[in-house]
């Protein structure tokens, strides 16, 4: 369905929630229409256009993942993984599984998925009843920044980005987040931070794919919310279309 088609046709708020470093969260309603660019404040802005599956795919093609999928060398020993750290005191961060084979509600089992090795972040991903999230852990600190969903890093190292859980289930948020990658060098102890830069929840679109295309734009695959549950969840290949989305 064409994005201009679709924002007329659905009557809901985009609700943004954006954070900036030393900032607290702050949220505006929109309607995001084609071409419309939207400033949340002086500090961040970004805006969302129309792409095509050709622009998806050449973005694709040239991509790299960047994931060191070295899951050999932290092995899961009895439920627990155990990954170390710079940090004197306590030298380990430890994953450890519960209740496994139960239908109990607090269930928990991790995998360690890899690491972004060249900023020095493992990469955990967490199972839950009904939900899933992962942690990126400092290799310096041990200091943990949860995520919604698998991340991809932007080509040359400035951000990371997630897209949120598969839709449809009740309070898990729907949309996208980008984290920004601070380099300080003077600072010793945490020389690299993590901090929120951008995070879309909203009823629009649900994402499915999304591909980084520059360091300050990506690629979204998405479906219409509605054409979603229509679609028992399962839309057609046509169903979808493409956003770009650029930040500063």
């Amino acid at each position: 369905m064409p994005y201009y088609k679709m924002t007329r046709q659905l009557i809901v708020y985009l609700t943004i929630f954006i954070t900036a470093c030393g900032q607290n969260s702050q949220s505006a309603d929109n309607i995001l229409t084609d071409s419309k660019e939207v400033t949340i404040d002086s500090v961040q802005t970004f805006s969302i256009t129309n792409a095509t599956a050709d622009d998806f795919k050449t973005a694709k093609s040239k991509s790299r993942d960047k994931i060191l999928y070295d899951t050999t060398t932290f092995k899961k020993v009895n439920g627990e993984i155990k990954l170390p750290v710079d940090r004197k005191w306590k030298p380990f961060v430890t994953f450890t599984d519960t209740l496994l084979n139960t239908d109990e509600t607090d269930i928990r089992e991790y995998q360690y998925l890899g690491q972004f090795d060249k900023i020095g972040f493992y990469i955990i991903g967490g199972s839950f009843w009904e939900h899933y999230e992962c942690y990126l852990i400092d290799k310096r600190t041990g200091r943990q920044t949860t995520i919604w969903n698998t991340p991809l890093i932007s080509p040359t190292d400035k951000f990371i980005a997630n897209l949120s859980m598969t839709y449809g289930l009740d309070g898990v948020p729907n949309g996208l987040q980008i984290w920004r990658i601070n380099r300080q060098e003077n600072n010793q102890v945490e020389p690299i931070s993590l901090v929120k830069h951008l995070e879309l929840d909203q009823q629009i679109w649900a994402p499915d794919d999304f591909v980084w295309e520059t360091d300050n734009s990506l690629i979204l695959k998405v479906v219409a919310v509605d054409k979603f549950m229509n679609e028992n969840g399962q839309p057609n290949e046509n169903d979808f279309y493409y956003l770009r989305l650029r930040i500063k």
